[in-house]
């Protein structure tokens, strides 16, 4: 077996990145090997390059053949066995962050077992993944060519698959607002003024906002600039009205305030009482 697994970022803060690389790999198993169950805290994709094999998950098992791949996201249970016959020889890779999770449910929309799809060009993905173990290394260039090929073999998956994004499929008012929000939190936005960009009155926003995501427009805009703030504070040394101006408010009072009220403490008490946590963890 040849594996890889990259070890340059810290995994906590490979979790709250977009979508980044975790490990690769080819093996060609005995007959009868199999891992699991068991639990892992990131997403991996299998490609069968030749052979046959199982995999069980959610109480079912799935016969997988050559120019086949099987998917199993982060936190399920799985377990995956070579045929004693004919055991398979496969290639994987895993992956994680923010992202990740919407790439895989695209992938899972096209087909009717959800975890086991039909593959064109295995071959292509086995070079993609024996490319990642020819450079792997803890270098910083590898760290990049590593999540660059990454980016290259699930767009070509996608592509080849016809994959949807479930979530681009949304146009509906709610998610066109959540989006905005999303992408202006930043500026001193209300919510009137997302009700405007997508063209409905304010009180009716908020009514079809809070059944589509349980929560007000206004709860989730102030979760968000929480969430972006906190971010801020732990990763960068910027001052606290620099933040504050980050994350929509250019009074750097009335956001300290808000983020007692929300946190329990001040912004700078926040960064100094989590980063002392963190250096005796």
């Amino acid at each position: 077996m040849r594996e890889y697994t990259d070890k340059l970022t810290d995994k906590s803060k490979k979790s709250i990145s977009d979508f980044v690389f975790y490990n690769c790999g080819i093996e060609q198993c005995e007959g009868g090997q199999f891992y699991g169950p068991k639990r892992r805290d990131y997403h991996f994709i299998h490609f069968v390059v030749k052979g046959e094999g199982t995999l069980q998950i959610q109480d079912k098992s799935y016969p997988v053949h050559p120019n086949q791949l099987f998917i199993v996201p982060a936190d399920e249970v799985s377990t995956y066995c070579a045929s004693m016959e004919n055991p398979w020889k496969y290639c994987w890779i895993g992956f994680l962050g923010i992202q990740s999770g919407r790439f895989l449910r695209s992938l899972m929309h096209c087909g009717p077992k959800r975890f086991v799809l039909d593959c064109r060009n295995v071959s292509f993905y086995e070079r993609q993944i024996e490319h990642i173990l020819n450079i792997s290394g803890k270098q910083l260039s590898t760290h990049l060519q590593s999540n660059g090929i990454m980016y290259n073999l699930i767009g070509t998956l996608l592509e080849e698959l016809g994959a949807d994004d479930p979530e681009d499929l949304d146009i509906s008012i709610p998610y066109q607002a959540k989006q905005y929000m999303e992408m202006h939190y930043h500026n001193s936005l209300q919510i009137a003024d997302v009700a405007e960009a997508v063209g409905v009155h304010a009180n009716y926003l908020a009514n079809i906002f809070q059944e589509k995501y349980h929560v007000t427009p206004k709860q989730y805009l102030s979760n968000l600039r929480i969430k972006k703030a906190c971010k801020l504070l732990l990763d960068t040394d910027h001052p606290v009205y620099i933040i504050a101006n980050s994350v929509g408010f250019t009074d750097q009072l009335a956001f300290s305030k808000f983020f007692r009220k929300t946190i329990g403490i001040p912004p700078s008490d926040y960064r100094m009482q989590r980063r002392n946590t963190d250096v005796k963890n």
